[in-house]
């Protein structure tokens, strides 16, 4: 009998500790790129990506980050959000419906692509600051994006750029 209560005791000590260790593996973490700030979990990692402003990358997602000043176009400045979110659909052939978070300064919308054989969901973000605007892309395989879009949007509610106002 002292046997099997050490037993249980020794292995609801080890998944207590367990837990311990998972638990600390998802915690907070504020990455920082441009002018731009994102807080995600600490499952992520910041890796180099030629064609972007910055990229993070756990286990089972990524995000994308893409600055794109208005110097890059004659008036782009004066676009609307709108307009830019509008912009980067047709730029990238897709349809989607677009989507504005209640209480937050950026529009949303989510599109599926397989790439090299595989498919991924994508919740992609557009935001305007006060000398860019910024294309943000959270994506994952479609199998997890039921329990991936909730995440994706509470790491979009993050993004903060600079010390300055979102437009």
């Amino acid at each position: 009998m002292k046997r099997k209560i050490r037993a249980f005791v020794i292995g609801m000590l080890s998944l207590l500790v367990c837990l311990g260790i998972l638990a600390g593996c998802s915690q907070e973490k504020t990455f920082e790129k441009a002018g731009m700030q994102i807080t995600l979990t600490s499952n992520f990692h910041e890796k180099d990506y030629v064609s972007m402003t910055a990229y993070y990358e756990s286990r089972d997602a990524i995000v994308t980050v893409l600055k794109e000043e208005f110097s890059l176009v004659d008036g782009f400045k004066n676009y609307t959000l709108t307009q830019y979110t509008n912009t980067v659909l047709k730029a990238n052939k897709l349809t989607a419906a677009v989507s504005t978070r209640e209480g937050k300064d950026y529009q949303y919308f989510t599109y599926e692509k397989s790439v090299s054989g595989k498919d991924f969901y994508y919740l992609a973000t557009t935001h305007k600051a006060s000398d860019a605007f910024w294309l943000i892309q959270f994506a994952c395989v479609v199998s997890d994006k039921d329990s991936y879009t909730e995440k994706f949007l509470g790491w979009a509610d993050t993004v903060v750029f600079g010390a300055q106002e979102v437009v």
